[in-house]
């Protein structure tokens, strides 16, 4: 039995019809049929006491409605209500959407082959992954159980656990939960004041974490740098896991690794790796210059991480569209974070992504939320947490650096938003250095 007399046997009943009908796929179906469920919605709103379609009360009104219609157009409609009239078996219902779903991929699929063939310009590997990602997106949505279900006693054991990857500063784990898959957090300074810092200080303290908080699954963080060189990431890493200068690691560089630790060869390699959990890969840095954002998923899907960090989102090429259809710098910039706090709940993941702070925001201890550059809301409506590292313009201060947050969907209990800390920038080691006045 076609899909199309199926489609209309289950949506004769308005029960079904109104439960089903705005999920219903037209290009799926033969335009006779999209013609018929239009008149079912427009028979059940004028019959309202009417709970199923029967045959010869609905063409009685068909004819009235349609007095003009010809008697070949009346014999096709009469020939599919008498084929729809015998009902379903129970158990159709559940596979009708999915059925239905795979029926328009197939058309879409075969509209946009046409075209390539007659010469349009189109990339077949990003329109194929496309109907794919909507392939899955819609089955998720109309045929499996959206309901959250994960145990309220699960959900609060993670939280009397404080399970997550914590900070290495304090005044930030004393104001912000520690991360968890899904989690979107913002880093956001003026250019050259220690985003690169920033983050391998605490990537390097969370590297240390991934092993015990997933264990046995071999999760790593990932760096996605399309700023400058990779290098100077790896180096810089290096310096904030070691808490060494470029001179102290030179000197561990050429010192043989332990008898215990013969593998790493160097004691550099060596200390490095312990003080990343025991595992050195666990942290990777990945070079995405010039890369599609899904190249990027596929480089996430591939790794599974347990943080991914995107050094910066609004240099990575998008290829997906706006919500609203806007063209404008802080539209895309919306709509690409909103793709990268999509990565994290799709792929179980944290996310941490770095921003630069616009002009207005030069010179001051704590900028505020509508300082990230180009965009006023769209960066900002997609994060958790929005971590700011500000910085005065004198010169007797030009290692001190102001730690605030200017939005914080995890802020611990009792807390105040934002820890309004200042705090001294070490870049000879790569660490930041909290102060402790009075002490």
């Amino acid at each position: 039995m076609s899909i199309d007399i199926t489609t209309l046997r289950i949506l004769k009943h308005r029960d079904k019809y109104e439960k089903l009908i705005r999920g219903v796929p037209e290009k799926a179906l033969d335009p006779h049929t999209r013609s018929l469920l239009r008149y079912f919605g427009r028979y059940f709103r004028e019959m309202g006491d009417v709970q199923k379609i029967e045959h010869a009360p609905f063409m009685l009104w068909f004819r009235m409605v349609n007095p003009k219609m010809t008697a070949e157009g009346y014999s096709i409609i009469e020939d599919v209500m008498e084929q729809a009239q015998q009902d379903e078996t129970p158990g159709v219902e559940a596979g009708l959407m999915e059925r239905l779903i795979a029926a328009e991929v197939a058309a879409e699929t075969a509209e946009f082959l046409q075209q390539w063939n007659e010469g349009a310009e189109i990339d077949l590997y990003l329109r194929f992954r496309e109907l794919i990602e909507s392939y899955e997106a819609r089955l998720d949505r109309k045929v499996k159980n959206p309901q959250v279900l994960d145990p309220i006693e699960d959900l609060l054991k993670a939280e009397e656990d404080d399970t997550g990857l914590h900070w290495r500063m304090n005044c930030l784990n004393e104001h912000i939960k520690p991360l968890r898959p899904g989690d979107f957090v913002v880093v956001a300074a003026r250019p050259d004041k220690g985003k690169t810092t920033f983050m391998a200080d605490q990537l390097t303290h969370m590297a240390a974490q991934v092993d015990g908080l997933y264990p046995g699954e071999n999760r790593s963080i990932l760096w996605f740098n399309n700023e400058g060189p990779g290098n100077r990431i790896v180096l810089r890493n290096f310096q904030a896991a070691l808490n060494a200068t470029v001179e102290d690691l030179v000197k561990l560089s050429n010192t043989p690794a332990d008898p215990d630790f013969a593998h790493y060869k160097t004691m550099v390699r060596q200390k490095y790796a312990q003080a990343l959990g025991g595992r050195p890969g666990v942290l990777r840095v990945m070079d995405i210059h010039g890369f599609w954002n899904h190249e990027v998923e596929d480089l996430i899907a591939t790794h599974r991480p347990a943080a991914v960090v995107f050094d910066m989102i609004d240099n990575i090429k998008f290829g997906g569209g706006t919500t609203n259809g806007g063209e404008r710098t802080d539209q895309l910039l919306e709509a690409m974070y909103q793709w990268a706090r999509l990565m994290g709940v799709k792929y179980d993941t944290a996310v941490l992504a770095t921003s630069q702070i616009s002009a207005d925001g030069d010179g001051l201890q704590y900028p505020t939320l509508p300082m990230l550059k180009d965009s006023k809301t769209g960066k900002q409506g997609a994060a958790d947490v929005i971590i700011t590292i500000g910085a005065v313009n004198d010169p007797g201060l030009v290692r001190s650096r102001y730690m605030g947050v200017t939005k914080n969907k995890k802020v611990r209990t009792g807390k105040p938003m934002s820890p309004t800390k200042e705090v001294i920038l070490d870049g000879d080691r790569g660490r930041y250095v909290e102060v402790s006045y009075g002490q």
